[in-house]
């Protein structure tokens, strides 16, 4: 064999090599999606996994460093989980991206399904992708500033937004319509996966516009692959400034011709075409450059200083950020004005406890932090949400003002406070809803209910109804006569505005019994709040006349 036939050989083995590695990550990639899913779908009431079901939103550097700034807390359990991430982008650099991110492995398959784009300038290549890095520096200064805005950009917590307020309930729809069928292959499928839907109808606010936002974010790939990935993508901003110090780094031997094939099948267009360097802030570690070298020339390899001489050369560019100034301020200013119109809440009063009420209908979560520090520590990702056994928690609209867009709400109406339930505590990611237990619910007070007399029928009419009483689980109505005839009034000791009475009120549609956020107590302490319970039990044991 000559020496030209041996290079051949050495070099279809080498080739082979390589696409095994980038197959191996496209594996990876799909274990790591369906491994988010199964996480994601063992989300429900009552929670039977061992396991972490918040684990991605933990991983998310994002989600942690936000949160922590504007909740002035290094929030200690999420801290080994950034640190995991933090060293793996040291060592490897943005290796999340490329194989571990769900939303990336979704826009990478998706888009295979957009047909080939116009090539850009490597210019105008370079101005945009530093949007990203304008849109992290806008985060953090919101974050300095005590404001939670992560969540808008974050792709864990939109991925997670997204399937539980657009794609979740019509497939509980879909799987419910199939049962309903009454075929066998219906049946089979229902009691297969039935168990990952709640019993009843599911229906979410806002899931039109997480769907949107969804949608908006794969049909950029018609634009450019991975657009959000390169553009827009302040979590890749964030790991991308990090892995410039990666010691794993891309090197070209020097049967390198220049014959670019590289630069056009990169998808983060992180080599340049001129230099033929990769900027590591923009490499993903996709291995396309590897797999796609006529020459097998490129290959990975630890960096560890000055090595000296080698046929393998370092095409990494140096830690460089091209960043224009004028814009760094801009986006610092862009986060301070949102900290300020947010800490404004912009047409919401203020209770006398002078806690931000934007309306009489904000209910939190049992459990909640109170509210500024809620809003600081809660990313949205609506766990919570999907989590609720009778989907009372919905996304927030305008109750909690600008500050509060997307948080959990209780929305009696549509489903009560569970008793027994504590699962959305153990789905919270930043404790924004802290531990607690069923037994602590009862003087856990989230809102007060309130009968509206001109609407109740028993006020209004002198029939006879006892709905509200039989149904309230913490015994918070009593009756007093009035002209000789029973009326309920409501006990504020013992009522915790659950909602259970709203739920199941006869009186359509509104409610002749309504919870208010008046009742709310989150700023009082635990020990507090059980003293006022206990309080409001003790008059009511007097006026029996115990």
């Amino acid at each position: 064999m000559t020496v030209a036939e041996e290079k051949t050989v050495r070099g279809r083995v080498a080739l082979r090599t390589h696409l095994s590695a980038q197959n191996f990550r496209r594996a990876f990639q799909l274990l790591s999606l369906g491994l988010f899913l199964v996480l994601f779908f063992a989300v429900i009431s009552p929670l039977r996994a061992t396991l972490p079901l918040d684990a991605y939103l933990r991983l998310s550097l994002l989600n942690y460093g936000s949160a922590a700034l504007s909740a002035r807390d290094p929030l200690i359990h999420l801290l080994p989980w950034a640190l995991v991430v933090l060293v793996a982008t040291l060592l490897l650099g943005r290796v999340f991206c490329g194989w571990m991110c769900p939303l990336g492995v979704v826009i990478d398959i998706s888009d295979r399904f957009f047909e080939k784009r116009t090539r850009r300038s490597l210019m105008r290549e370079r101005r945009w992708r530093n949007l990203k890095y304008y849109l992290l520096i806008f985060v953090v200064v919101s974050a300095l500033f005590g404001v939670q805005v992560a969540f808008l950009f974050d792709p864990i917590a939109l991925l997670t937004r997204a399937l539980t307020l657009a794609f979740y309930p019509p497939l509980h729809l879909g799987i419910q319509i199939l049962g309903s069928w009454a075929s066998v292959a219906g049946e089979g499928l229902k009691e297969t996966i039935g168990w990952l839907f709640p019993e009843g109808s599911l229906h979410y606010r806002m899931g039109i516009v997480a769907f949107l936002i969804f949608i908006g974010i794969i049909a950029a790939n018609a634009l450019s692959p991975r657009f959000w990935c390169r553009y827009l993508c302040p979590l890749g901003a964030l790991l991308g400034l990090l892995s410039r110090f990666a010691v794993l780094r891309k090197r070209v031997s020097e049967a390198c011709d220049r014959c670019r094939v590289c630069c056009s099948r990169c998808r983060m267009q992180a080599i340049d075409s001129n230099t033929i360097r990769t900027d590591p802030a923009e490499c993903v570690l996709c291995l396309s450059c590897v797999a796609t070298c006529p020459m097998t020339a490129i290959r990975y390899g630890w960096h560890l200083g000055d090595q000296g001489p080698s046929q393998w050369a370092s095409e990494v560019e140096e830690p460089k950020p091209r960043l224009v100034r004028r814009r760094l301020v801009f986006s610092g200013l862009a986060g301070l004005t949102w900290a300020a119109l947010a800490r404004t809440n912009a047409g919401a009063e203020r209770s006398v406890r002078q806690q931000p009420i934007a309306s009489p209908f904000l209910l939190r979560p049992p459990g909640a932090a109170p509210e500024e520090d809620f809003l600081s520590r809660c990313i949205r990702c609506s766990l919570c949400i999907k989590v609720c056994p009778t989907g009372g928690l919905q996304p927030a609209i305008g109750e909690a003002g600008l500050e509060g867009f997307w948080t959990p709400v209780l929305v009696p109406r549509m489903g009560e406070c569970a008793p027994q339930c504590t699962d959305c505590y153990r789905v919270c990611p930043t404790q924004a809803i802290q531990p607690f237990t069923a037994e602590e619910k009862s003087w856990l007070y989230i809102g007060t209910a309130v009968i509206d007399r001109s609407l109740c029928i028993v006020w209004n009419s002198q029939k006879q109804c006892l709905v509200c009483d039989e149904v309230c689980t913490y015994r918070a109505i009593e009756w007093r006569d009035r002209e000789g005839i029973p009326h309920p009034f409501v006990n504020d000791h013992l009522c915790v505005g659950c909602g259970l009475c709203e739920v199941k009120c006869p009186v359509q549609p509104q409610a002749a019994i309504r919870v208010y956020s008046f009742g709310d107590k989150r700023s009082w302490s635990r020990e507090k709040q059980k003293r006022w319970r206990e309080l409001g039990v003790k008059q009511k044991q007097d006026q029996k006349g115990y």
